[in-house]
């Protein structure tokens, strides 16, 4: 059986995903890179090598859009079973008309900027799978605090379940929001971003006991990801004005309140001094960083220990 999971929200994707393992436990899960060879072998063999232990096979195609031509074309002619190896093919391209009678097509679109009434219902469906519970009223609040944006949606709901202990009141939701503008996932990001390594590695217990490691590594890619956005396209300066910090916003559509804290902006009569990281990275040091994230989504995957596994990262980046 194919799956195809199509869309543009990553989020809802891997929420899916993982509400798909907790309905087949006793099935392997293997996730499938474009990188890895023999990819093709495997997944011909599927049906023929199914483990002693395991009922069946869940494929994991997580970016299956940067296949190449030639090897969508040789997976399309695989044949798998209806029972006991299952492929979830995760794309944000169409699906070519003569698959869709032959696969499942599930998809995950984020909603239009303007679509209030849909970003409500993405609020609110979010907040059930992450656990937390909100009337429309609060969905409403959220939405006019932060805006139609997927990532900060989700951090903020994270925030509002560890503050709220999961059931917000709606006088509460802008005193989390604005007051409590950094999330313990977010503030982690930039204590190891920042090289305060010695803090981030004291955080490590609490970070893993609070978050599914699948949304630990989802925060630390963002953040590493708009660094490297930020790197690759704004002029490299010591200081950057209040006027230029809001034009980097606009142009690379990240929050204000990360790129001031990413180019170290101090606001006046603060005490914190924020480092600017584009003084601090290049270019090729931060696609490193990505590469080893990529690298302990698989370790984490294929069963290491979450808080062994970010240890391990605290120390890459400290030999840096």
């Amino acid at each position: 059986m194919v799956v195809y999971l199509t869309g543009n929200s990553r989020f809802k994707k891997e929420l899916y995903i993982k509400d798909y393992l907790n309905k087949y436990k006793n099935y392997q899960y293997i996730k499938i890179f474009s990188n890895d060879e023999g990819k093709l072998e495997e997944l011909k063999n599927a049906s023929i090598s199914l483990g002693l232990f395991s009922e069946g096979k869940i494929y994991d195609l997580v970016d299956f859009d940067e296949w190449s031509k030639s090897e969508k074309e040789e997976f399309y002619k695989i044949e798998f079973p209806d029972e006991n190896v299952i492929v979830l093919v995760r794309t944000e391209k169409a699906i070519q008309k003569d698959l869709k009678d032959k696969v499942i097509v599930q998809n995950f679109d984020k909603p239009k900027d303007w679509e209030d009434e849909k970003w409500l219902q993405f609020i609110m469906d979010s907040a059930k799978l992450i656990g937390v519970e909100i009337s429309q009223e609060i969905a409403h609040e959220l939405l006019e605090i932060v805006g139609p944006d997927e990532d900060t949606i989700i951090s903020e709901l994270e925030k509002i379940k560890i503050y709220s202990l999961g059931k917000p009141h709606i006088e509460d939701i802008e005193d989390i929001t604005y007051k409590r503008t950094v999330s313990k996932l977010d503030e982690f990001a930039y204590l190891l971003s920042e090289g305060r390594l010695d803090d981030a590695k004291n955080l490590i217990f609490e970070i893993s006991n609070e978050y599914e490691p699948v949304f630990i590594l989802y925060a630390l890619s963002k953040h590493f990801i708009e660094l490297l956005n930020l790197i690759a396209t704004v002029e490299r300066k010591h200081k950057y004005s209040w006027p230029q910090i809001k034009e980097i916003s606009k142009q690379t559509d990240i929050p204000i309140p990360r790129v001031t804290r990413f180019l170290g902006f101090k606001f006046k009569d603060s005490k914190f001094s924020p480092i600017n990281h584009l003084e601090k990275y290049t270019l090729k040091e931060v696609k490193n960083i990505l590469e080893y994230l990529y690298s302990m989504d698989r370790q984490i995957k294929l069963g290491a220990d979450p808080k062994v596994v970010l240890a391990n990262f605290i120390t890459y980046l400290k030999n840096l």
